[in-house]
C-alpha cells in the first residue's frame, strides 16, 4: 500500500514537473519563443519570418527568398553546400556573426570577406558605452532610404572587403580592442572599420553584418536597427534557427515534444494501452488478494 502510494506521488511530481518544463518561456539568445530582450520573437513576428530549424527546409526555389542565419554553431558539409546552392540560384544570404562560424560560410562560398572576431568599440560614438558603437556611415543607397544610424552590441568588424561592397563603416574613434582591456592599445586597429557589406554572388545576393544581436527584441528599435533590417530583409523571410545552441531548458522541451510525438503514433498509443491495463490488473490484483487475506483472518476468527 505504501509503494503504492509513493509511486503515485513520484508520478504526480514528474507530470509537475513536465508542464512546468513544457510551459516556461524558452530564454536563449536569439531564439524565436524567447519574448525577453535577448530573444528574437519580435524579429519573427513583425517580419513575419518563419523560423527553421534545419537548412534543408529551404524551399527549392530560392528566388524572392531571404534566409538569415546567425552562425553560432559549426555547419556541416551538406548545410555549407545547401547555403551555396541557395545564393548560386537566387536567394538572398544573411550572415549576422561577431565570434561565431560565419568564416566557415564565407570561406565555402568562396568570397575574401572575414569577421574579424575582435570586439569593436567606440568610446565616442555609442549608446550607452564603448561596447554599443554606432555607425553613421552609410553608401548612398542605404542613406536615401531614410537610415542614418545603427546600433550594435558587442559587435565586432569585416576584413577583406572590397571597399564598393562595403555599405557601412564605424566612426573614426572606434578600434578592435584585440586584448579586451576596454583601452586602446599601441597597435591595435582604428577605425573606420567595415561593418556592413552587400555584394551580388552568383545569381543571389550575400549580405554580412559583424553583429547579430541587432535583430534580438531589446535592439530591434534602437536607432535604424529595424529601417535597416527591412532594407536587407525583402520578400519571404527565413531565420535559421539549426545553428543556435541549445539550453537545457531547450533540451527539455525537445524530449518532452518527442515523448509527445511518440504517443500519437500507433506504438505509442498501444503501450500507454498496455501499461493503463498493467497498472489497472495489478491494482486489481492487490485488492482481491488484500480482500482474500481479510477473509481468511475471519474465518480464522
Amino acid at each position: 500500500m505504501l509503494i503504492r502510494k509513493m509511486s503515485l506521488m513520484v508520478l504526480a511530481v514528474l507530470l509537475m514537473l513536465a508542464m512546468l518544463v513544457w510551459f516556461y518561456p524558452s530564454s536563449g539568445d536569439f531564439e524565436g519563443k524567447n519574448s525577453s530582450w535577448n530573444g528574437s520573437s519580435n524579429f519573427l513576428s513583425r517580419f513575419q519570418a518563419t523560423p527553421l530549424n534545419s537548412l534543408s527546409s529551404l524551399p527549392s526555389a530560392p528566388e524572392e527568398t531571404t534566409l538569415v542565419t546567425i552562425p553560432y554553431l559549426e555547419f556541416t558539409s551538406a548545410d555549407l553546400e545547401i547555403l551555396k546552392e541557395f545564393v548560386a540560384t537566387g536567394g538572398s544570404l544573411v550572415i549576422l556573426d561577431d565570434f561565431g562560424y560565419g568564416n566557415q560560410i564565407l570561406k565555402y562560398l568562396g568570397v575574401q570577406a572575414r569577421f574579424s572576431g575582435s570586439l569593436l568599440l567606440d568610446p565616442l560614438f555609442n549608446y550607452k558605452n564603448e561596447n554599443f558603437p554606432r555607425t553613421f556611415t552609410f553608401s548612398s543607397s542605404l542613406a536615401e532610404g531614410g537610415i542614418e544610424t545603427v546600433t550594435f552590441n558587442h559587435a565586432t568588424c569585416l576584413e577583406g572587403i572590397p571597399q564598393e561592397n562595403v555599405v557601412a563603416q564605424s566612426s573614426y574613434f572606434s578600434f578592435l580592442d584585440e586584448d579586451y582591456d576596454g583601452e586602446w592599445c599601441e597597435g591595435e586597429v582604428k577605425g573606420p572599420l567595415p561593418v556592413i557589406a552587400i555584394n551580388e554572388l552568383g545569381e543571389g545576393r550575400l549580405t554580412v553584418i559583424a553583429d547579430p544581436s541587432i535583430l534580438i527584441n531589446g535592439m530591434l528599435d534602437m536607432g535604424d536597427n529595424y529601417l535597416f533590417l527591412e532594407e536587407v530583409c525583402t520578400d519571404k523571410i527565413y531565420l535559421d534557427l539549426s545553428h543556435l545552441p541549445e539550453t537545457p531548458l531547450d533540451k527539455a522541451k525537445q524530449r518532452l515534444r518527442e515523448i509527445r510525438d511518440w504517443l500519437g503514433t500507433i506504438e505509442g498509443m498501444l503501450g500507454l494501452i498496455v501499461l493503463t491495463l498493467v497498472l489497472t490488473l495489478k491494482h486489481y490484483v492487490g485488492l482481491k488478494s488484500k480482500l482474500l487475506s481479510q477473509g481468511q483472518r475471519r474465518g480464522n476468527d
